[in-house]
């Protein structure tokens, strides 16, 4: 892993007084934080090595990956379950408060700056940072992918991540090769990521965005998937009753919007005369096969998985982050969502462009 950095002059004219940063969306002052630096086609880095200063500087603060495990201990028997977590998406101060009911310790990220608190997103950051080069990242990522799906998409699908905690780690390492190598505020966070094209994860969106979700919430469900609690998401009884239940949904999707476009000129043309037995049946065939052609196609591009719709028409984090009734909705209306995704580009990919 090397750091990337920035050239002095641009140094120079970013400390200069005429590049004010004027808050505007537009603005173009940009301060050129360094930013880590992957190869994603080599192994991670060994662990142990100080790769990244975002763990360097929560390391310097006795707030490591490790101490974050061990002080999640403290208070993991007073948290909902993962799946209650990503539906009602429960406040800072909601957590604080129910942690200090319970006379516990408030853990780091929790605590306000004056408390000596660690910021939610930097929490995070160093948890998942240290299971990208412990390999755990790409070990994990390499157990979502099948081969049979990628084979008969010819590339473009893969299978969909379901469980909300291979979810969150699938969205960071397609934008870690962007995550800076210093502290940032989130907004710097998600330019750095969105400069570099990469799809910026739900959890670091802004607040307004409908598709995000809190930070300390993502912490806490990779915290709970590190204690086995997500085992149950996973069970073969919910992963049965829900393929079969998209299932049938896919099916009857199919008769209604394709045989049934079909069918309805087949019947429609004998109810008004148009067809009969002795003549016109030909015809009025080719047309109604021409029909149920041209509505598969449009059933084919509403239903085809896009990059875009990660994060979105299955939940925030998977369906598993929705509420029952809104989830069975959800995969009513997009059940083939539910068994596949679309290929996202690697950030190894982006990286060969930059270049």
């Amino acid at each position: 892993m090397t750091i990337e950095h920035q050239d002095p002059k641009e140094t120079s004219l970013v400390n200069g007084a005429s590049f004010q940063d004027d808050g505007s969306l537009d603005s173009n002052f940009d301060l050129e934080t360094p930013l880590l630096k992957y190869n994603i086609s080599q192994q991670p880095p060994a662990t142990g090595i100080r790769s990244s200063s975002i763990r360097a500087t929560l390391e310097s603060a006795q707030y490591e990956a490790a101490a974050i495990r061990a002080e999640f201990k403290t208070y993991q028997s007073i948290l909902p379950a993962p799946d209650q977590l990503l539906q009602k998406q429960h406040s800072f101060h909601m957590l604080r408060q129910e942690i200090l009911k319970n006379h516990l310790e408030l853990p780091r990220f929790l605590k306000y700056k004056n408390e000596g608190g660690i910021k939610p997103h930097h929490a995070l950051c160093c948890l998942l940072l240290s299971e990208y080069e412990d390999g755990t990242l790409n070990e994990r990522a390499k157990q979502s992918e099948s081969c049979l799906v990628r084979t008969l998409s010819f590339g473009y699908l893969n299978r969909q991540l379901n469980n909300p905690a291979n979810f969150i780690r699938d969205q960071f390492s397609c934008a870690v090769d962007a995550i800076p190598a210093d502290v940032v505020k989130p907004g710097i966070l998600r330019k750095k990521i969105r400069d570099r094209g990469l799809p910026i994860p739900n959890y670091f969106l802004d607040p307004e965005d409908e598709k995000q979700f809190p930070p300390h919430i993502a912490l806490l469900v990779i915290l709970q998937d590190g204690e086995q609690e997500l085992r149950h998401l996973d069970h073969f009884f919910y992963r049965v009753a829900f393929s079969s239940f998209a299932a049938i949904a896919l099916a009857l999707r199919i008769v209604l919007e394709v045989i049934g476009a079909a069918g309805a000129i087949w019947g429609g043309a004998e109810v008004v005369k148009l067809r009969t037995a002795t003549k016109n049946v030909e015809l009025f065939r080719w047309i109604s096969l021409g029909v149920g052609g041209l509505s598969f196609l449009r059933f084919v591009i509403l239903n085809a998985p896009l990059q875009e719709d990660d994060g979105d028409i299955l939940g925030p984090a998977g369906p598993w982050s929705l509420r029952l009734p809104v989830r069975l909705r959800a995969v009513t209306e997009h059940p083939f969502h539910y068994f596949v995704r679309a290929t996202r580009p690697s950030s190894q990919s982006t990286s060969k462009k930059d270049k």
